[in-house]
């Protein structure tokens, strides 16, 4: 048996979710294909993904598939399309062998389905493309294609076309295809090339070997094209992506499992989906992790109880239909391990014993990583505080993208997101299946004040006791930095009392600006000071009043109120374009290009601040009558913001 994990990726609504049903048919693992539209598919069984019609989280599923050339398991991975879910896609790529990337026919190649595409080939992931729908839009793929070579800038290999009964392609028919087409193939190694035109044999493999080695390599992208809905190229799309070469998973020498998704189960309690690195016992994957250069300063009276409990993991196939524990790992066949105390299992990276008692749970990130967005949760009965807790740490758990947050000031839980309709999503989950209420504040979205391009000079000083004691005479200048830092510079050699207390007051003057939020985008770069003979204890709290009030002069007309900027992709009916600018308009957004699609519809980008499009794709939903689809990207650095004030 040979094990091959293929992912599914594509832009929402391209068919991911109905391509994964249409092979879990073809395969005999069920007995109908489950639609979308009707909320009975295997992929998407959260309530949330039924009511929305799209996939939230990643599903996995094993699929047996035997071809001429070999039986195999497929290990089938369906991923979320919406950008917010996009850490769920990054997540899986070490233990990726080929990628299944999902195009739209009648449309270039969409936004998504782009930053996947750059994501796969960062990693060396081998792709094959298969354009869809092509049932609906039988002749129209050719933008397809342009776009196609535009992002991958060399041209993609189309190996199927139509024939006299229907679609034709390549692996199955190679002799139907022209001499021009297995010469493209070629293309991508000269040498195989030079020798097919010396053969001149009709017969040569030469062609079909190197599809196989060349996409494997990254060299040559083959393009098929189906439908999933009918079926149609979905056994010859399965069969392609078996025939080329997979990326090998290489081994981590201090840990043989890699973690692609976490979940909990009534049953099982908290668990995750891991990938095997290499072919062991799985009595030896507890002396590994527990190894000393895995346990590198995590307390040694810890490892050792471990290591003479003969303490092991609870680990089974994800194929089993049981759960009981296998004995021997098999290199890139996944499997299910139970959360452990100790180890911390974090998707997208090797399972690892840290020791403390950890229950795989990472710690929270500093506020300065976190998503712009986020919610306040208040429990509407105090006593409730702990199962919310426990519910939203269910919900950290699963998808590590939100953050936890407890105020220490309020006891407030904040909820942080990495878009509205992320969040909007957690709030539901949580809260499904319980009678409980919580009560929620409405999106926040993170602010900060930009220092402008400037230069600018003060001299500090501040005087008290009827002017008898000085903070001494301070020169400096405040200058924008390139980004959003907060940066000292002195140029003038101080004791270091005095510079700590320049540097903790120049941070808190920051702290609150003209608009109330925290300044970035400045350094203050000290020329002189002047040190007042006397008391140093008080000459450092005159020190501190004056660089408090004199930084803070400079705010009401140096800086500006900046937020996070949101990209939009809008694909609708003609019919309703004109609402949907008129909307667009209301919320201050720019719109960057509008372009006609096929069959009647229509395709926009835009971009605005995020505060002005909150609530967009629900209103979208509204005057579309629900037939409207919007991409999302938002994000907040110093080269990509919107300016709210200025």
């Amino acid at each position: 048996m040979i094990y091959r994990t293929v992912g599914i990726f594509a832009h929402i609504d391209s068919g991911k979710t109905t391509l994964t049903e249409r092979i879990l048919f073809e395969a005999g693992k069920i007995s109908a294909v489950g639609t979308i539209e009707d909320g009975n598919t295997e992929s998407d069984q959260l309530q949330e993904e039924i009511e929305r019609g799209i996939s939230i989280r990643t599903t996995f599923h094993v699929v047996p598939w035997t071809t001429s050339f070999g039986t195999f398991e497929i290990q089938l991975i369906d991923t979320p399309g919406h950008i917010d879910f996009r850490n769920q896609v990054t997540d899986l790529l070490p233990a990726m062998e080929t990628a299944m990337v999902i195009l739209e026919a009648g449309t270039v190649v969409q936004s998504q389905a782009r930053l996947v595409i750059e994501e796969l080939r960062k990693a060396n992931i081998p792709i094959v493309f298969f354009i869809n729908k092509l049932d609906r839009f039988a002749e129209d793929y050719l933008d397809t294609l342009v776009s196609l070579e535009e992002i991958l800038q060399i041209p993609p290999v189309l190996l199927f076309q139509k024939g006299k009964t229907g679609w034709e392609y390549f692996l199955e028919n190679e002799g139907v295809f022209t001499k021009t087409t297995k010469e493209e193939l070629l293309a991508c190694d000269e040498e195989s090339l030079l020798t097919f035109w010396r053969e001149e044999r009709e017969s040569s493999d030469l062609p079909k070997r190197t599809l196989q080695k060349g996409t494997g390599e990254g060299k040559l992208y083959p393009v098929y094209g189906g439908s999933a809905k009918t079926g149609e190229g979905v056994r010859e799309l399965l069969d392609l992506v078996l025939w080329t070469n997979p990326k090998e998973i290489k081994p981590i020498s201090n840990s043989p499992l890699l973690v692609l998704s976490r979940r909990t189960d009534p049953q099982i309690g908290r668990y995750a989906i891991v990938c095997p690195t290499i072919s062991l016992p799985t009595e030896r994957v507890m002396e590994i992790l527990l190894s000393a250069e895995a346990t590198k300063g995590v307390n040694k009276i810890e490892t050792t109880i471990h290591r003479e409990g003969k303490a092991k993991l609870s680990l089974s196939f994800l194929s089993a239909e049981t759960l009981e524990e296998v004995v021997a790992l098999t290199k890139g066949k996944l499997g299910i391990m139970r959360a452990k105390e100790g180890f911390q299992m974090e998707p997208g990276n090797p399972v690892v014993y840290i020791g403390g008692g950890s229950h795989g749970v990472s710690p929270n990130h500093p506020t300065s990583e976190l998503s712009p967005f986020s919610v306040v949760l208040e429990p509407e009965i105090s006593s409730e505080k702990d199962f919310w807790l426990c519910r939203l740490e269910e919900l950290v758990w699963e998808d590590p993208s939100y953050h936890l947050e407890l105020k220490a000031d309020t006891g407030q839980m904040v909820l942080f997101g990495r878009g509205e309709l992320h969040l909007e999503i957690g709030i539901r989950r949580i809260s499904e299946k319980t009678e409980k209420k919580l009560s929620f504040s409405s999106i926040n979205i993170a602010k900060l004040e930009l220092f402008k391009k400037m230069s600018h000079k003060v001299a500090l000083e501040h005087r008290a006791f009827e002017d008898q004691k000085s903070s001494g005479a301070l020169i400096a200048v405040l200058e924008d930095t390139a980004d959003f830092s907060k940066q000292i510079a002195f140029e003038v050699s101080l004791p270091e009392e005095v510079k700590h207390s320049i540097e903790t007051s120049f941070m808190e003057a920051c702290l609150h600006g003209f608009y109330g939020e925290e300044v970035c985008g400045l350094r203050l770069r000290v020329l002189s000071y002047e040190m007042p003979p006397g008391d140093l204890q008080t000459t450092l709290t005159l020190l501190k009043v004056a660089i408090l009030a004199g930084v803070k002069e400079c705010f009401p007309s140096n800086t500006y109120l900046v937020g996070p900027l949101t990209e939009i992709e809008v694909t609708v009916d003609a019919n309703h374009l004109g609402v949907v600018l008129s909307d667009l308009s209301r919320r201050n957004a720019k719109v960057v290009s509008t372009y006609e699609a096929v069959a009647g519809k229509s395709h926009l980008k835009a971009n605005a601040s995020a505060e002005n499009l909150l609530g967009f794709s629900g209103a979208l939903r509204n005057m579309t009558k629900g037939i409207g689809i919007s991409w999302e990207r938002t994000a907040f650095t110093s080269e990509f913001y919107a300016v709210l004030k200025e």
